[in-house]
């Protein structure tokens, strides 16, 4: 009878989890860090291949793509237009990005709509247009988690997350801030308070605002955050090209307390802005980022995940899947 049971249960098991929904899976893993599984997000959605520019950045392709290729997330700009609609678009103007010119904010959304996003390199016009927030929700609904990064007020921010609720899709949505000193800390657990339902938020820390051990344990404490990204710098007398052990965010100290209070790690191998030439621009990772993972990988990837990085937001992220696959870092939940 035991052994009936039993295989009822197996079978059950297997059921649930043939139907859950890709997003399902991605959640199992965003509530449970392992080092047997690093997570990917697509920055600005998927729209760099090989250190070329594919698709429209924070286009609904772009998202598609990132949906195909099995990201867990996407990292997406939202604003709000001059009536009071919510767009994908990262710069305060339209002038990168799109065959128009002028800010976001003195635009309504019918003047939006009729631009076209332009490939950045050509100067071409595209068939795609800047997206709306509704849109996307739907798009990403069952798939991919996002993290939105709003330049929204309070009230519009609340507006964009009962869309997000109303169409299903708030469960997927995680937000993020600076928490490096008391202050920043307070702001978040007040505006975490001001909203309309709980809502995961990420806190950020920047080793060169001094972040210490106690701050980060008092960020875990008190927003309990599923994870924390790390932005890590080179210090402005350093001789090195590039961090040789992390800093003090990859401490052993750190992934103690990360452990202790089951927090993914989130490093940025970002290199849009490496690619700028400024030195500055490499402080979102000391120097391991995207442009030398192209081409020596362990000395990026592979270096993070041995530093205890859980989660990787990349502007590569067919290649870092690609990556990780073979190093055995996709091992999925059972």
């Amino acid at each position: 009878m035991k052994q009936l049971m039993c295989a009822f249960v197996g079978l059950a098991w297997s059921l649930t989890s043939w139907a859950a929904t890709p997003v399902e899976r991605i959640l199992q893993h965003w509530q449970s860090p392992s080092s047997d599984y690093v997570m990917v997000v697509a920055h600005r959605a998927a729209f760099m291949e090989n250190g070329q520019i594919i698709l429209p950045e924070n286009s609904l392709p772009a998202i598609a793509y990132a949906i195909a290729l099995g990201v867990d997330m996407v990292e997406l700009d939202i604003q709000a237009t001059k009536d009071g609609r919510f767009v994908l678009i990262h710069d305060a103007t339209v002038d990168r990005t799109t065959d128009g010119s002028g800010a976001v904010k003195d635009m309504t959304f019918a003047e939006l709509r009729q631009l076209r996003l332009i490939d950045e390199v050509t100067g071409e016009r595209t068939e795609y247009r800047i997206p709306s927030l509704e849109e996307v929700y739907a798009m990403v609904k069952d798939q991919i988690m996002v993290n939105l990064d709003p330049k929204l007020n309070i009230n519009q921010l609340t507006e964009a997350l009962e869309i997000a609720k109303a169409q299903g899709v708030e469960q997927q949505i995680i937000l993020k801030e600076v928490a490096d000193t008391p202050a920043q800390l307070k702001a978040i657990e007040t505006l975490m308070a001001e909203l309309s339902y709980p809502v995961d938020f990420m806190p950020m820390h920047w080793d060169k605002n001094g972040a210490s051990l106690q701050q980060l344990r008092n960020s875990f404490e008190r927003i309990q955050p599923q994870a924390a990204e790390m932005v890590v710098g080179l210090p402005q007398q350093a001789k090195v090209a590039r961090t040789p052990d992390g800093g003090v965010l990859f401490s052993p100290a750190v992934k103690r307390l990360a452990k202790e209070y089951d927090v993914h790690l989130w490093v940025n191998t970002l290199y849009v802005d490496p690619l700028l030439g400024k030195p500055e621009y490499l402080q979102w990772n000391a120097g391991r980022h995207d442009v030398l993972g192209l081409k020596y990988p362990d000395q990026v990837f592979g270096f993070w995940a041995e530093q205890g990085a859980t989660i990787m937001q990349t502007d590569e992220p067919k290649f870092l899947l690609d990556y990780l696959k073979q190093r055995g870092l996709r091992t999925l939940a059972p």
